[in-house]
């Protein structure tokens, strides 16, 4: 079985605040080569890439995540980002085409925290050609 995903993050200025979100790059390719017969597929986890937020101004931030095209049947891509300074990360989110909260309460500048993307699949996939994915973070201002 081989699944591959690549990834690209990209960053938008959003609000009235016009506060910044900042990504380091894009991940690596990802593939999910094979399983060991009677286990499951092996998971692709990378944590190559960063973001960082500039003043956020007054309020609360929160930041959400989005791929461009659904997922393969079987394939899934979660998305971890970490947070600090009072905001709460979400934890791991699967990725689909409609935006979720990844991470909340953000009202200081951060730099440097981490993205951590997993690509896992089931052996119900099967053989999936190469594929990408434009991952899309978002920084927008939530209600106090």
């Amino acid at each position: 079985m081989r699944c591959t995903a690549l990834l690209l993050a990209l960053a938008f200025w959003t609000g009235e605040v016009r506060a910044q979100l900042i990504v380091s790059g894009s991940p690596a390719v990802m593939v999910v080569s094979g399983a060991v017969a009677g286990s499951a597929p092996s998971v692709v986890t990378n944590s190559n890439t960063t973001y960082s937020i500039t003043s956020p101004g007054v309020g609360k931030h929160a930041i959400t995540a989005d791929i461009n095209t659904p997922m393969p049947a079987g394939v899934t891509l979660k998305i971890t980002l970490g947070a600090s300074g009072g905001a709460t990360s979400d934890g791991a989110i699967t990725l689909s085409t409609t935006a979720q909260d990844v991470v909340v309460g953000i009202t200081k500048a951060a730099s440097g925290l981490p993205i951590t993307y997993v690509l896992s699949a089931t052996e119900a996939a099967g053989v999936v050609p190469l594929q990408t994915r434009r991952v899309t973070l978002t920084l927008v201002a939530t209600p106090e």
